[in-house]
């Protein structure tokens, strides 16, 4: 896990310097243990990287250079089946000059070429620059559990980074406002790729390779995305066995580290599968953590206790504050880069910050709800279900009498059958038009990303529900989340369910043997109940529970109001004061879109409207707003 950044000219194109070292100052988080620079000879290429050593700690550092066929390599992430990748021979002719993951890149390239991708297990986004063509190619691995980001340059080339800040940072991309990305992000409380909130700067979109060719020529090429395999067994019992054996292969390829390891533990069927099948694959009890936010209503480390005495983990509780928002809000803005709407972020942060002072990688259970279908919006709420049920004239009567907000979700529920992936993505936004309206932001909503994919899967409803959610949430949400909080540690994250072949065999699955009788994780829950104690079969779904009404009511429900409410944010036309008195009226019910409008302006004030730190700022936000 690193942070990498460079420039690329082509040929004919007047050299340019990026600040590399500035560009590297901005991701010291993300690469403390080396920094490395390369510049070929007529500067036409220049990069640098940040490590955070992994595996081969003594001879991993970047660039990885292949003399004879002129290639260099820079990659953030781990490929993790890299030591089987060794033993094939396409392979077996190649000097290594390390035991890293990232090296095994060259001679796959040399083989397959642009199709070496299609051969890498793992978490990663590259960058390959070719000598002999002078030609760059940037990859981002096919869930899109790292970033890359890029931004055309005035000369015709690009420059790249793993964030943002050092694209801001390079001296060659001025830092202004995407004002149609702002209305993406109300949209989704994220902006999908390839888009950012930064004009100008875009992210490589998951499973997709951008190749900037030597005459200035860039395409955006997609090289995979999520559909189900075709090679699934046929009865129940061997799915389980099989989705079983996937997932004990990631973890066995996922537990390789040259540095202390250990795995987040909370108590629900996720992570406890993860440790489970972890803990018999290495010859020493598994480092295990799990987190009790003091005055919580919800505590899961009694379940997680279970968990860790069954499979003998050495186990760990951390204690943390619930109401540290006021402190961390600006540095988790500063880390997130792009505005936020989920405030799973803090707890994140905090867990992750504890976590670094023991290791240095932390397995974790995203993405099992995505490919086990463990959201409720996954299948029609019985609510609405008896609503379909009455006469359509009837429904029509009924949107007339009741405000705009209830109206808009009796109309949700028809899109159950209408269009699933609009239905999953109204299940999500916060600012739907009578919230638009509220806060006195009228630009037209566009269609949800949610939706398209859903159109361009061609399968039954369920499967392409997951898949939107897959191209949609997953990245530009979850796995962003992600990196950021585990990063700000110097922390490598690894998301074992997300290995793609276990991710294409899951979505293989019918959803009559994936969510019986419309159950949510009824799959996984079986797969679990040969592994994990009953009483973690049966507990409830509980996400990370941040108390934003709780915050409102606080110094800091007071300084988001004064944020939100200044001149210059007024100015921009996204929001007006009385919809800003609208939602501070009442915080119970609009704590999370207050928070998603507070995490925006933030991205404004911190990497637009001033200059530009290298460190994240330490003060409240009461002494910033």
């Amino acid at each position: 896990m690193c942070g990498i950044a460079g420039i690329f000219t082509p040929k004919g194109g007047t050299i340019q310097f990026a600040k590399i070292k500035h560009m590297l100052n901005m991701m010291d988080h993300r690469g403390p243990d080396s920094e490395q620079f390369y510049k070929s000879d007529n500067n036409s290429f220049q990069a640098g990287f940040k490590r955070l050593a992994i595996i081969d700690l003594k001879n991993g550092d970047q660039p990885f250079i292949d003399k004879i066929g002129r290639k260099v390599l820079f990659g953030n992430g781990e490929i993790y089946n890299f030591i089987e990748l060794k033993d094939k021979p396409q392979t077996s002719n190649y000097s290594f000059r390390s035991q890293s993951d990232m090296e095994v890149v060259l001679p796959l390239h040399t083989h397959y070429g642009q199709d070496f991708v299609d051969h890498l297990n793992g978490m990663f986004a590259l960058a390959l620059y070719e000598e002999k063509h002078h030609r760059l190619t940037l990859i981002r691995d096919r869930l899109g559990i790292k970033q890359l980001y890029w931004a055309k340059t005035n000369n015709g080339g690009i420059v790249f980074a793993s964030e943002i800040k050092p694209l801001l940072a390079s001296g060659l991309i001025p830092s202004a406002i995407n004002e149609n990305a702002v209305n993406s992000y109300l949209t989704h409380g994220y902006v999908p790729a390839p888009e950012t909130v930064f004009k100008n700067i875009n992210k490589l979109p998951p499973g997709h390779r951008l190749i900037a060719e030597a005459n200035g020529e860039i395409k955006v090429q997609r090289y995979w995305r999520a559909r189900p395999s075709n090679n699934i067994p046929s009865k129940v019992a061997e799915i389980e066995e099989y989705l079983t054996h996937l997932l004990t292969d990631s973890l066995r390829m996922q537990l390789r580290s040259d540095v202390p390891l250990g795995a987040l533990l909370s108590g629900g069927i996720d992570s406890g599968l993860m440790v489970s099948i972890a803990s018999g694959l290495i010859n020493k009890p598994i480092e295990t953590y799990t987190v009790h936010f003091e005055g919580s209503s919800i505590d899961e480390t009694p379940l997680a206790a279970m968990v860790s005495e069954k499979f003998n983990t050495n186990h760990h509780v951390l204690h943390l504050p619930v109401s540290e928002a006021n402190d961390h809000l600006l540095s988790l803005a500063w880390y997130i880069e792009e505005p936020l709407n989920d405030a799973a972020l803090l707890p994140n942060f905090m867990i992750n910050q504890e976590l670094g002072k023991d290791l240095k990688v932390a397995l974790n259970g995203t993405g099992g709800d995505e490919i086990f279908a463990g959201y409720n919006r996954y299948f029609q709420m019985p609510v609405e279900r008896y609503y379909m049920s009455i006469p359509a004239h009837l429904r029509n009567i009924a949107k007339k009498w009741v405000s705009p907000m209830r109206s808009w979700q009796l109309n949700r529920a028809e899109l159950f059958d209408e269009n699933r992936g609009q239905y999953v993505h109204d299940h999500t936004t916060f600012f739907p038009h009578p919230m638009r309206n509220l806060i006195g932001n009228y630009q037209a909503i566009p269609q949800p990303i949610q939706s398209k994919s859903f159109s361009e899967f061609e399968g039954n409803a369920q499967t392409g529900a997951l898949i939107a959610d897959i191209e949609s949430y997953l990245p530009e949400d979850l796995l962003l989340l992600l990196d950021r909080s585990s990063m700000a540690a110097s922390v490598e994250g690894r998301v074992p369910f997300l290995d793609h072949r276990l991710v294409e065999a899951a979505l293989a699955v019918p959803p009559e043997i994936r969510s019986p009788n419309n159950k949510p994780k009824a799959l996984e829950r079986k797969i679990a109940s040969r592994f994990l104690p009953d009483p973690v079969l049966k507990a409830p779904k509980h996400g990370f529970a941040s108390p934003v009404s709780s915050w409102m009511q606080t110094v800091l429900g007071t300084a988001s109001k004064r944020l939100l409410s200044r001149k210059e944010s007024l100015d921009r036309g996204w929001w007006s004061q009385n919809g800003i008195d609208a939602l501070f009226g009442n915080p119970d019910r609009h704590a999370f879109r207050i928070y998603a409008l507070v995490m925006l302006e933030l991205s404004v004030r911190l990497l637009v409207e001033q200059p530009l730190r290298e460190k994240p700022p330490k003060i409240k936000l009461e002494e910033f707003a």
